[in-house]
């Protein structure tokens, strides 16, 4: 009887490896929590900062801070150009990281101030490249939110999203496991972690895509074709089209179709501070705006909390559409996308 089974390698030993990895990882995560969070502090608390200045230097501290140690605790050289290149070519632009294999072949992209799904036409977002087949990594511009996508060729930009997280907001174990699942260098370079990403955004598009499909499969003109064989080969004619139409639609209308899953997305609501990019259902122009408690700068797309269109954003969800009372009438918009938040002046 072994006394410990970390003693045995065959057993236990590579799983307490991976184990203690995490958890090493997962230090990490939470002590650049705690520098975001500091730094988030100290920014709201100088006064008269502009917003511009704050973000362009949030985006190089995004990589410095964040990005460039996560990577190194997930055991990339990131001084190897052979494995970790740097502002890497796509056929649609440039990434900030691609983590290669050891063929040399992409494996992860990484994109820093990445805005998901709302590229200005398709084909034009660095993640769009059919040719590379790698797991896309969108990181928000202050490297608090990482958004997971499914290789190109599935769906817009959006609809390959799998999993996202917060550094901040979340907790340090599940992130340092999202991390490890599909940045870690082992994974990335044996294709584990393509392998798991293609099973998790399976998982995360059925329960949104399974209610229509189903509709489709019984409500398809398949269906009527495949009833109308069955009873012409039962009794030796074929049925009226109008007589088998009828009775598919009435036997369709008895079925109990299942309720709609929910969103598996966290429900987050636009609050004072954040960064929302707007759709205005009238112009078809995605606009990018932020909300501010007072003294908002409209040529820099601020919009005060107290007026009628930060009435409308605040408290809205991504996907939702609301109505605007403006001097020239009422609008409709839907919110495309909730950005990290900004220092509140």
């Amino acid at each position: 009887m072994k006394d410990n089974p970390f003693d045995d390698p065959a057993s236990g030993l590579p799983l307490f490896d991976e184990r203690m990895r995490i958890e090493d990882l997962a230090a990490v995560v939470r002590a650049i929590a705690g520098e975001i969070t500091s730094a988030d502090a100290t920014a709201a608390g100088r006064h008269g900062a502009r917003p511009a200045e704050h973000g362009a230097a949030t985006l190089a501290e995004a990589v410095d801070g964040v990005v460039v140690p996560l990577l190194r605790q997930l055991r990339w050289d990131v001084n190897d150009g052979d494995t970790v290149a740097r502002g890497f070519e796509t056929a649609a632009g440039a990434v900030d990281f691609a983590l290669c294999g050891r063929s040399g072949d992409p494996r992860v992209l990484v994109q820093v101030g990445a805005l998901p799904g709302v590229a200005r036409d398709r084909g034009s977002h660095p993640f769009d490249d059919t040719s590379i087949r790698a797991v896309q990594v969108a990181v928000s511009e202050d490297g608090r939110v990482w958004r997971f996508h499914f290789p190109a060729g599935r769906g817009s930009l959006r609809n390959r999203e799998f999993v996202r997280f917060d550094i901040v907001d979340d907790d340090g174990t599940r992130v340092a496991e999202v991390l490890h699942a599909y940045v870690d260098r082992h994974a990335v370079q044996s294709g584990e972690s393509l392998r798991q990403a293609e099973a998790d955004y399976r998982e995360s598009r059925f329960p949104a895509e399974a209610q229509a499909a189903w509709r489709r499969a019984l409500g398809g003109p398949e269906l009527l074709k495949r009833f109308r064989r069955e009873m012409e080969e039962a009794i030796g004619v074929a049925p009226a089209p109008e007589r088998s139409g009828d009775f598919v639609r009435g036997q369709l209308a008895s079925v109990r179709w299942p309720a709609d899953p929910p969103d598996p997305r966290p429900a987050r609501r636009v609050g004072v501070g954040d960064r929302v990019w707007v759709h205005d259902l009238a112009s078809r122009e995605i606009v990018e705006r932020r909300v501010v408690g007072r003294d908002p700068d409209w040529e820099r797309g601020e919009v005060s909390a107290e007026s009628s269109v930060g009435r409308a954003l605040l408290g809205a969800r991504e996907g939702e559409s609301r109505e605007v009372s403006l001097p020239d009438g009422e609008r409709r918009i839907r919110i495309v996308l909730i950005g990290g938040r900004s220092e509140q002046r």
